[in-house]
C-alpha cells in the first residue's frame, strides 16, 4: 500500500460513504480534531507512519493481541494500546488519501462480521531479519510486513486509545 498522507487505517466503509469530494473529506479526515472523533465512534484505526511512502500492512482476525509469528515477534519494534473498531460487515485499508469515494486511491476490502471489536496495531522491523530484502533492497517474496493488525473481541472494561498517532513516543 502506498500513502501520500503519512497515515494509512482500517475504516468502516459505511461510516466514509457519503464522502465524494475533496471538501467532504476535510470535514471528516483532514484535521486530527475530526479524526479523534471518528476514531472515538469506532470507525476508523488508524496505522499512523509519520510519512509518505509504501507499506506492507497484514490484517488478521485472533483470538487475543499477541498473537504474532515467532518470526513476527523477534522483529517487533512497538505496539498500539487498542482501538475500538465497529464492524457492519465491510472494512477498507488504504492511505488516509483513500478514506470515501473522490479520490480514486487505492484501497482493500476486507470483511469482518458485524459487531464490536478491538484492533491493535503491531510494527515490525522486516528489514532486520536476514534475507528480508533482495538485491536492489526491496522486500523479499518472504519478508516480514510492516505493520500486523490484530482484531479481537475486546473483553469487559478494556478502554480503548483515541489519538491519532498509533504509537507513544518514547
Amino acid at each position: 500500500m502506498v500513502t501520500g498522507a503519512g497515515l494509512f487505517g482500517l475504516w468502516r466503509a459505511s461510516a466514509f460513504s457519503h464522502v465524494s469530494e475533496l471538501d467532504q473529506w476535510e470535514d471528516e479526515v483532514a484535521e486530527d480534531s475530526a479524526l479523534e472523533r471518528r476514531i472515538s465512534d469506532g470507525v476508523f484505526v488508524p496505522i499512523n507512519v509519520g510519512g509518505n511512502g509504501a507499506f506492507q500492512v497484514a490484517v488478521r482476525g485472533v483470538a487475543a493481541p499477541g498473537s504474532l509469528s515467532e518470526r513476527e515477534r523477534a522483529h517487533l519494534l512497538v505496539s498500539s494500546e487498542p482501538y475500538l473498531l465497529v464492524s457492519d460487515g465491510a472494512l477498507e485499508l488504504g492511505g488516509l488519501e483513500a478514506v470515501g469515494n473522490y479520490s480514486g486511491a487505492e484501497k482493500v476490502e476486507l470483511s469482518l462480521d458485524s459487531g464490536r471489536y478491538a484492533a491493535v496495531v503491531h510494527l515490525v522491523d522486516w528489514q532486520a531479519e536476514p534475507g528480508s530484502q533482495t538485491e536492489d533492497g526491496e522486500p523479499s517474496v518472504d519478508a516480514l510486513p510492516d505493520f500486523v493488525v490484530e482484531v479481537f473481541i475486546p473483553r469487559d472494561g478494556l478502554e480503548f486509545r483515541t489519538k491519532v498517532e498509533t504509537f507513544d513516543r518514547p
